[in-house]
């Protein structure tokens, strides 16, 4: 994978392998089923969209009525947005996809809730924790891990450090 910024500097170019634009319009439908088939009490869509008033019964319920569907909707358009960038049609090898700057921003917002996700998955409470190393899957792991390394690669394009 290489993420480098579009001409013009508006923007990100990424490169992928078949196999990763495949892995990330499939992460992209797991996504997408935890927001529209989650169980109330599935600890990732918690992690999704957490309660707003811990303490508070009525103003949770309230908040939850008027944002959870605006969130969902939110949350479902990134993911759609990444598949179908990452829709393969052939097996050249490489997919390449330009996004402008607001696109980008939609695809941060997918790789951040896919992480939330996979981290709840595979135990990960906070970044480096050592507990929850022995109830990490492989496959989730390697997974949450590259979508970091995604995620931190093209934030270094979208907003690079001056110096």
């Amino acid at each position: 994978m290489i993420v480098a910024g579009r001409d013009g500097g508006e923007g990100v170019r990424l490169v992928l392998e078949t196999e990763e634009a495949m892995l990330l319009s499939e992460l992209a439908d797991q996504v997408d089923s935890v927001l529209l088939l989650g169980e109330v009490d599935d600890p990732a869509l918690g992690r999704l969209l957490p309660n707003a008033y811990p303490d508070d019964v009525t103003a949770a319920q309230d908040f939850t009525r008027y944002t959870r569907d605006s969130l969902v909707d939110g949350k479902r358009q990134a993911a759609q947005q990444v598949r179908d960038a990452t829709a393969v049609d052939d097996d050249t090898g490489l997919v390449q996809i330009e996004l402008d700057q607001a696109e980008a921003w939609s695809w941060l917002t997918f790789l951040t809730d896919l992480r939330l996700i996979l981290a709840e998955r595979v135990g990960i409470v906070e970044e480096g924790s050592d507990e929850s190393d022995e109830t990490r899957d492989d496959y989730l792991r390697a997974a949450y891990e590259w979508a970091g390394f995604v995620q931190g690669s093209m934030l270094e394009v979208l907003d690079p450090i001056k110096g």
